[in-house]
């Protein structure tokens, strides 16, 4: 049996209108910077359509994108979204 493990990357936002949310690796002296919220990141999936499919630390803890269809006899109900994995 292999195992394999899913690193954790914490995510920041920043004061730098050009790249305002970055990774830890990313950071660069003179700008200032915050831990991400969940908020922050379905902004930045709304602003760019794009989804960090691996876990992600935030300042609610680590996050994981979440997607989830609901069948109802007339339509589809999607949910997409980070949700808290662990505090």
């Amino acid at each position: 049996m292999t195992t394999q493990t899913i690193e954790t990357k914490k995510v920041f936002i920043t004061d730098n209108a050009a790249q305002w949310i970055v990774f830890e690796n990313e950071m660069q002296a003179g700008f200032e910077y915050q831990l991400a919220s969940i908020e922050d990141l379905h902004d930045y999936v709304a602003g760019t359509g794009e989804v960090f499919t691996y876990k992600v630390e935030t300042a609610e803890g680590v996050a994981k994108w979440h997607t989830e269809i609901n069948n109802f006899p007339d339509a589809n109900d999607y949910i997409c979204e980070y949700r808290v994995i662990k505090s």
